[in-house]
């Protein structure tokens, strides 16, 4: 083989090469990660838990079988279920702190410290505004069912606006 021959071949294959590589980078760095779905399906579980327990508040023990289709036919199936679904992606975007403490079905998803400064923060605050009403009773509940009070929730948002404004004093002021 000539030299000729063979510097057509290395040409050929850079260029094969360099077409494989153009091809196949979008494709790569375009399909989400096994992390990002991982983490994209445990977001869809817990919007679903909170929309399930919305709809538990709303309807009792009415249509607790519903709860048990799967999600899609849940949401495609009961405007209101939608509409709990909506409302839970809302506050989720708006209080994603506040979303994860009172929705957390995995430990994993909100650290035990920040669960209980925000617990501190939140019970603070319920008892400046409820004054001497609070029974010692509502507050050694967990905070998950704390917040299925209003006042309670709000407590908790005022808490995550706070926390969002003046991070450095939220934590010397909560976290000791």
């Amino acid at each position: 083989m000539n030299t000729q021959v063979k510097e057509r071949i290395k040409r050929a294959f850079i260029y094969a090469g360099a077409v494989i590589v153009l091809v196949a980078a979008p494709i790569l760095f375009t399909q989400p990660s096994l992390a990002e779905e991982i983490d994209q399906a445990k977001f869809e579980k817990m919007i679903e838990s909170c929309a399930d327990d919305t709809f538990k508040d709303q309807f009792e023990k009415k249509y607790y079988d519903y709860l048990s289709k799967p999600l899609k036919v849940k949401i495609s199936n009961s405007t209101p279920y939608e509409w709990f679904f909506e409302d839970c992606e809302k506050e989720h975007k708006n209080n994603p702190i506040k979303f994860k403490v009172k929705n957390s079905i995995y430990k994993e998803d909100v650290n035990e410290i920040t669960r209980k400064v925000f617990e501190t923060c939140a019970d603070q605050g319920y008892l400046l505004e409820q004054g001497s009403d609070v029974f010692s009773k509502f507050l050694d509940q967990p905070i998950n069912i704390k917040m299925k009070e209003i006042e309670y929730d709000w407590s908790v948002e005022s808490c995550e606006t706070e926390y969002r404004n003046y991070p450095i004093k939220f934590n010397l002021k909560y976290n000791s």
